[in-house]
């Protein structure tokens, strides 16, 4: 310590603390001197560039990786609709009954996008299908409910144009004391009616009833000539 203490003189301890300064001084000039782009990559220490050193909007697209941005990086609601490409939604994107009805614009499902038959009977609205609706010949006979055209459904005149109305007669021998008599239709024939007519007409001769069986028709009659008498009986039918 004496030895230090003699060599401790104020010339050699003014030298030194004016080099400390000086290299300082150095130090804090170069910090706030630094030349335009003159720290790179290599002067950066790793994860040293944090959250509060980055200007506002300064990361720019171009600045970010491809893939970079993964779901749990966007804020929830902040993908708006103008924000997605056209047509960038397909099916595979879409939940299963995502689309509810509330999300259809009114008439925007137009025909092309109905699969053929998917519309069913349960889908139709009571009274929906009108007669708009419904193309020129397109209700067949198989369509038609048995019984269901009436009498006030056929236009005036319509029916008698269309039906072919043929009589077809039958004599029958009626013994005293009076029998059944009968016709038929032709196959694919409807009977509609019933006529008789006595080859002899006479006061003993009469028409007790008459009945409907198919395409037969059948006459029960009565004879009280005391003889057999010819009865044609005639079936009135239709194709």
């Amino acid at each position: 310590m004496n030895r230090i203490r003699k060599r401790l003189t104020y010339a050699n301890v003014m030298s030194t603390v004016a080099v400390f300064f000086a290299i300082g001084g150095a130090t804090a000039l170069a910090a706030t001197q630094l030349s335009a782009n003159s720290v790179g990559t290599a002067q950066l220490q790793k994860n040293s560039v944090a959250t509060g050193k980055i200007a506002a909007e300064a990361v720019k697209a171009g600045k970010l990786a491809q893939n970079s941005v993964t779901s749990n990086r966007i804020r929830n609601g902040s993908v708006s609709a103008e924000k997605i490409v056209p047509e960038a939604v397909g099916p595979t994107q879409l939940a299963k009954n995502g689309v509810t009805a509330t999300d259809i614009a009114n008439n925007a499902v137009t025909t092309p996008k109905i699969n053929k038959a998917a519309v069913t009977a349960e889908k139709l609205a009571a009274n929906a299908v009108s007669g708009e609706k419904i193309a020129n010949e397109a209700v067949s006979n198989g369509k038609i409910g048995n019984a269901a055209v009436t009498a006030n459904k056929l236009a005036a005149g319509a029916a008698g144009a269309n039906l072919a109305v043929t009589v077809r007669p039958t004599d029958n021998t009626i013994p005293n004391g009076g029998g059944l008599a009968s016709s038929n239709c032709a196959s694919g024939e409807k009977l509609i009616g019933i006529g008789t007519a006595w080859a002899t007409p006479s006061a003993e001769n009469s028409i007790e009833a008459q009945f409907y069986f198919g395409t037969t028709a059948v006459v029960r009659a009565n004879n009280a000539t005391g003889a057999p008498e010819t009865l044609t009986v005639q079936a009135v039918c239709v194709n």
